[in-house]
């Protein structure tokens, strides 16, 4: 047959066959496949002559299964090819054959992509590149089958976000290539460098994509958006290290825990006074450029291990704030500044030793880092969002028994929301429990005033430095100018709470009170965050633990952050023992209790609450949570309790509750706080806080005493005048023993021991003491 009388595709076939084989052998696979999938029958006898041949080569041969299977001859192979596309001639007209053929052949000009996106030693200039020249071909010529097409995507998740099959599965449903053009576009990191992301941001990607592709089923998700990011690759820290020749650093985790504590503070200033390539330094600069200085910038931590199933690393990695305020040599200053304070943060006592606790200390930890600009205005010389908070879909402190685990809850803060996220002294977020918005934990007026937030966490764009400042001083030197103000707060005046009418809020005649009474009630949030909760759940298949902010617009919300959320084991099956004998009891409790067993204490560390409020000195408050540093190391795991005034480990006066960091913590079994009314001790109900995130982890049993209550028993006396062995432990520990007390069971009676058992359903607790193996 003459070029003249072939059909179009016969000529491109011949041309392939002797000028590309691997190209002709694909093109016969495709058309091998879609034979198939028509269903023509001469494709199924081809493979069974393929499959014969080998058949009778065992059979002939006496052949093992145990053996590799022959090798079949090329020539047989080439034959088959041949085969395949006579009976394609046989079964499909020429036009269809051609078009097929020119199909394929544009899904070749797109194969540069999947090779660069599944070679797992590619580097982020490579990948870049081939995204950016994927994008830019001509639509007549930008074409992937499905396979393809997903076969990119997942390389690429693997790639830059995880290699998890269950966070791969979930993502790959939601994405596209182009979505990772947005991102490599602001992606700074070694050139030739392969890390990845980090978990911060693979979470917040993959929820990201679900979101924006539920926004058309649900009309409070219109308004959703993510602040601008730009991502520093994880491997980016490697060559920090390589260039300040600080390469002996990551050994340091294998060292004493006290000794990295000791040691950490001069580490820090080490990295933080070293410098980084000029390769960064280029890309940050680029950063800069395109987020101006209108608005400050967060940068946050984004290690390989963040935001795992059961290991969230909550507030171990800082988030820092920078004013982005000044020159641009300033600006890269403060930035850098703050990104080198965050891979010092890799090397901090708290991190490796919650790394050591799961068995993680030999895994190699990148940290990549994520830079945002903060969501909110400027209002006068501050810069803050109207509102922000976190969210959880699990709700394990509730308020009212006609409010589910599954109703979820909320801690939202008027300001930056770090206050909702950390312990604060004497300062409260709003509790809101989504599924039953109008149930409030503070049902009088009375306590509304007494737990709301009084100081709200703002940038001062004059200083450039973060700052708490009272919210009723702030209110009255920027009046109106507060965004949504009306929506955050109400007017106290003649002992009633008033809310606003329409958008004005009256500031002369009373006093403002952050109370959100009128966002809750009216506003859009409860419905956005509902709808937020319920799909990604649904999405992820297990319960999730959002950050979001909103700029002053209360029907636009920015989802900043969103990760697995640590869920604290339930004893279902519970019956309180009703028959201990009162003397035996060490207390009981009827609020905020969460289902759970204690058992097997031999110890209790008791700080006594009178005495810590009479400690004037900041150094000796500061001392207590050292000594109590040093019992975590020396008595027994999960072998005793820790009970105390106030707020553990919050932020602020620490007169309010012991200073302590989950180092500090992390060995004891339980964690108990103390609110007499003859104190000013109050427990946060801190569910929600980085705090409880590791209690929860560290299967840690929390529980607030209100031993001042009707009803409730704290037998003091018992643990007064118990013998206190705190120098026998710690022989160098000086007039301490006063206002810690360390209570050893077994002194007492070799068989004694402290069992807690906690009913969440009946909200009813009581610990007792018992000689019961």
């Amino acid at each position: 047959m003459t070029t003249e009388n072939k059909s179009e595709w016969r000529v491109i076939i011949d041309l392939i066959r002797y000028t590309n084989p691997g190209l002709y052998n694909r093109l016969g696979r495709k058309m091998m496949n879609y034979l198939y999938k028509r269903n023509i029958k001469e494709i199924e006898e081809l493979m069974k002559k393929m499959e014969s041949s080998l058949t009778d080569y065992q059979l002939n041969t006496n052949f093992n299964e145990n053996q590799p299977l022959p090798r079949i001859n090329q020539l047989f192979l080439e034959r088959l090819v041949e085969d395949i596309f006579e009976i394609s001639d046989k079964y499909l007209s020429d036009g269809t054959i051609t078009k097929m053929m020119h199909l394929w052949l544009k899904y070749e000009q797109s194969r540069f992509l999947a090779m660069a996106a599944e070679k797992r030693d590619v580097s982020l200039s490579e990948i870049t590149d081939a995204i950016h020249r994927f994008l830019k071909m001509p639509q007549a010529l930008k074409s992937l089958s499905p396979e393809e097409s997903m076969g990119i995507k997942v390389a690429l998740i693997r790639r830059f976000f995880s290699d998890d099959l269950k966070y791969i599965n979930v993502t790959k449903r939601f994405t596209t290539v182009a979505d990772f053009s947005g991102i490599l576009t602001r992606t700074i990191g070694p050139s030739k460098g392969n890390g990845k992301l980090g978990g911060k941001a693979a979470g917040l990607f993959r929820a990201e994509k679900i979101l924006m592709a539920a926004k058309k089923d649900y009309i409070s998700l219109r308004n959703l958006a993510v602040p601008k990011t730009w991502y520093i690759t994880s491997d980016g820290i490697i060559d920090f290290l390589h260039f300040n020749a600080l390469e002996e650093m990551p050994s340091i985790k294998y060292r004493d825990p006290l000794e990295i504590r000791q040691e950490y503070p001069y580490l820090e200033q080490i990295v933080k006074n070293s410098s980084i390539t000029p390769e960064l330094i280029s890309g940050l600069s680029m950063a800069l450029d395109e987020f101006g200085d209108e608005k400050p910038l967060v940068v946050r931590s984004s290690s390989l291990l963040e935001d795992m199933h059961g290991s969230s690393f909550a507030g171990k990695y800082k988030s820092l704030f920078v004013s982005n305020q000044g020159t641009k040599r300033e600006r890269l200053e403060e930035l850098i500044d703050a990104i080198l304070e965050i891979y010092a943060s890799v090397f901090g006592p708290d991190p490796i030793e919650y790394r050591r606790e799961r068995g993680l200390l030999d895994f190699n930890e990148e940290m990549g880092v994520m830079i945002q600009e903060v969501i909110g205005n400027k209002v006068g010389k501050y810069f803050f969002p109207s509102y922000a908070g976190v969210a959880f879909s699990y709700n394990e402190f509730r308020w009212s028994p006609r409010i589910k685990r599954e109703d979820g809850i909320v801690r939202l803060v008027a300001g930056l929301g770090t206050r909702a996220v950390d312990r604060t002294s004497e300062d409260y977020p709003v509790l809101i429990s989504p599924g039953q918005a109008n149930l409030k934990v503070n049902a009088s007026i009375e306590e509304t005033l007494r737990y709301s937030q009084k100081v709200i966490d703002v940038i001062n764009l004059d200083s450039k430095r973060f700052e708490s400042i009272n919210f009723e001083k702030l209110v009255q030197d920027v009046g109106q100018d507060y965004p949504a103000l009306t929506q955050i707060a109400s007017v106290f005046q003649d002992g009633y709470l008033f809310s606003s009418v329409g958008n004005l809020f009256n500031l002369t005649d009373g006093q403002p009170i952050i109370t959100f009474s009128k966002l809750i009630e009216k506003g859009p949030f409860i419905p956005q965050i509902k709808d937020l909760l319920s799909i990604l759940s649904k999405e992820l298949g297990w319960p999730v633990d959002i950050e979001f902010a909103c700029d002053g617009d209360v029907h636009k919300i920015y989802l900043l952050q969103c990760r697995p959320q640590s869920v604290i084991e339930n004893h279902n099956q519970m019956e309180l023992p009703d028959n201990i004998d009162e003397k035996d009891i060490l207390f009981t409790a009827n609020r905020f209790v969460n289902s759970a067993i204690v058992k097997g204490i031999k110890y209790i560390v008791y700080v006594d609450p009178e005495k810590y409020n009479a400690v004037e000195s900041y150094e000796e408050l500061v001392q207590i949570g050292k000594v109590i540093g040093q019992l975590n190391n020396r008595l027994p795991k999960q072998a005793f309790i820790l009970i105390g005034p106030g707020r553990w480990g919050s932020r602020g006066d620490i007169k309010l509750g012991v200073k302590v960091n989950y180092s500090d913590i992390n060995n004891t079994a339980m964690l108990i706080e103390v609110a007499r009314k003859k104190g000013n001790y109050v427990p946060d109900v801190s569910f929600g806080t980085h705090f409880f995130q590791d209690l929860v982890e560290a299967s840690i049993r929390y529980l607030p005493l209100y031993p001042d209550e009707e009803g409730n028993i704290f037998n003091e006396p018992f643990l007064n005048d118990s013998s206190n062995i705190l120098r026998k432990i710690l022989p160098d520990v000086k007039e301490m023993d006063d206002v810690i007390k360390v209570i050893s069971l077994s002194k007492l009676d070799e068989k004694l021991s402290l069992s807690v058992f906690m009913d969440g359903e009946k909200e009813k607790a009581i610990a007792f003491l018992s000689t019961e193996v």
